[in-house]
């Protein structure tokens, strides 16, 4: 699972973005490598399939930390990072072509691109600590049985537990135990449960919960 996870990152905060920043520079230096660059990352982005599928995959399997946000994040920051750099670097070398690189067109880029950071990395700091105290699985179940099931074990074991949907999400909460249970159906006949330890969580619970849906 994390060897895929890695796979996605390094692809789409490295490859991708670098080759999209060759196409740029291909205007000045060779227009006819723009095409070929151009569908080298759109290959490059493609191929990321595979590992995804094979993380799809393995989620039916195991109980995995939800750190492929946290991955993906990174990735777009790298992206985001490298677009930036590359655009104002060919802008000042587009002035020996006869370009403007003063054009208003080029600040609204740079600035979109730098207003996109923030909010990504703001984002990242504001949520980071939830993703990594979170772990998923995927099951061919019913929403409403998995919850169901999941509220009679906690009735049984006399642990205390709030339910509300939003939208097509399931939630659970523990507010004794430090624990929440969100399921989502992610199409007709998959479902993903995530788990989300609540500061100092409740560990039994959490087991009793894994080995209820384990059934």
């Amino acid at each position: 699972m994390d060897k895929a996870e890695n796979q996605i990152q390094f692809v789409m905060a490295t490859v991708v973005p670098a080759l999209m920043a060759a196409m740029l520079f291909s205007y000045l230096i060779n227009d006819v490598l723009f095409l070929v660059l151009f569908i080298a990352s759109i290959a490059a982005a493609a191929l990321m399939i595979l590992p995804a599928r094979r993380m799809h995959r393995l989620h039916f399997e195991t109980w995995a930390p939800n750190t492929l946000p946290v991955k993906l994040i990174t990735s777009v920051v790298g992206m985001i990072y490298i677009a930036a750099v590359s655009v104002f670097v060919v802008s000042l070398l587009s002035m020996y072509e006869g370009f403007n690189p003063q054009h208003p067109a080029t600040f609204l880029v740079e600035g979109g691109l730098l207003t996109t950071l923030i909010g990504v990395m703001a984002y990242s700091a504001r949520n980071k600590e939830r993703f990594l105290a979170t772990e998923k699985r995927f099951f061919l179940d019913d929403p409403a049985a998995i919850q169901e099931r999941l509220t009679s074990v906690l009735a049984e074991g006399g642990h205390r537990h709030e339910k509300k949907q939003l939208g097509n999400a399931r939630h659970i909460h523990l507010p004794d135990c430090g624990v929440m249970i969100s399921i989502s159906p992610l199409d007709h006949r998959v479902t993903e449960v995530c788990l989300e330890r609540l500061g100092q969580a409740n560990d039994n619970v959490v087991q009793s919960v894994k080995a209820a849906l384990s059934v």
